[in-house]
């Protein structure tokens, strides 16, 4: 019987790291089934594989593809090299979910060879494009589209496990070290540690996932934030700048341009209301006319 990570305790007695080589253990065995990825699928370049926690705050990233973040040489002289992230939290969660992260990381490195923009809003909002050629590497797209992450939360198929099935397995019974956190867990599924357990580019609280690259994007992209009223802004009278022979200024647009333009603090112009005096309450000694805000705030343009 095949022994799996999932017998590994998630607290083991302490040990002497460095005689067990085990960082250069974890990296052969994520190359190894990088390599099983690429012998099916030509297009997915080779990486620079490097491993950590993914754990920021209460956000956990799971996997992060990087396009030519390394220098490298080789008998061509010095290059570039995509940098391929897993996560020591994804690690606990077994052979067959390191693998389904594996996939979705070579999925972006398609996209980067295709020169496919399949992500916004910093690599978090996967667009359908993303989700095709997922789909064309062995995942399947969740049924719902996430608002936040779109298409990111591809699975693994269970025709794709069968086929990577020897690379699964080699990942289970290396008994690789990995990152134990609850938060992963919970969240993350997958085949790892049964016990001691409490219960994916990515920041948000409780959130997990893949990472993917930033990019411009046509699709939907993550709701932006609403709209804040300036603190400070620019008051003008009816005083008008005039040329030299007496005609008025006039600005890009053709309007006559302000002869006295004010900064003011937003408290300080709603100072002149409290009284129900007209909105800001400040009047212009030359041509006696009350300021007024050059640009309307956007409730005031709905409401006239």
């Amino acid at each position: 019987m095949t022994t799996t990570t999932a017998s590994i305790p998630t607290q083991a007695h302490p040990i002497e790291a460095a005689a067990q080589e085990h960082g250069s253990r974890i990296i052969t065995a994520l190359e190894g089934a990088w390599a099983a990825i690429r012998a099916a699928h030509p297009e997915v370049p080779r990486v620079v594989m490097i491993t950590g926690t993914g754990r920021s705050g209460m956000s956990m990233k799971w996997g992060h593809f990087g396009a030519d973040f390394w220098t490298v040489h080789d008998e061509k002289g010095k290059g570039r090299a995509p940098e391929l992230f897993a996560g020591g939290e994804l690690l606990s969660l077994g052979g067959r979910r390191t693998m389904q992260t594996l996939i979705h990381e070579a999925a972006h490195a398609v996209a980067h060879v295709r020169n496919v923009k399949d992500t916004s809003s910093s690599g978090r909002y996967h667009n359908q494009r993303f989700a095709t050629i997922a789909e064309e590497l062995g995942l399947t797209r969740p049924q719902v589209k996430d608002v936040i992450r779109g298409w990111s939360e591809c699975t693994i198929t269970e025709a794709t496990a069968a086929r990577y099935a020897e690379a699964i397995e080699a990942l289970d019974a290396a008994r690789l070290p990995y990152v134990y956190d609850p938060l992963a867990i919970a969240v993350g599924g997958g085949t790892g540690p049964a016990t001691g357990g409490q219960g994916d580019d990515e920041e948000g609280e409780g959130e997990t996932g893949e990472g993917g690259q930033a990019g411009g994007e046509d699709d939907k992209p993550q709701p932006t934030k609403p709209k804040t009223r300036p603190t400070r802004f620019l008051v003008v009278c009816g005083c008008i700048e005039r040329n030299e022979d007496g005609t008025p200024k006039l600005d890009k647009d053709g309007n006559e341009k302000p002869g006295r333009a004010i900064q003011i603090s937003r408290k300080s112009w709603e100072f002149g209301t409290i009284d129900g005096g007209d909105e800001g309450g400040l009047m212009c000694g030359r041509c006696r006319e009350p300021f007024r805000k050059a640009q309307p705030d956007d409730e005031d343009q709905a409401a006239g």
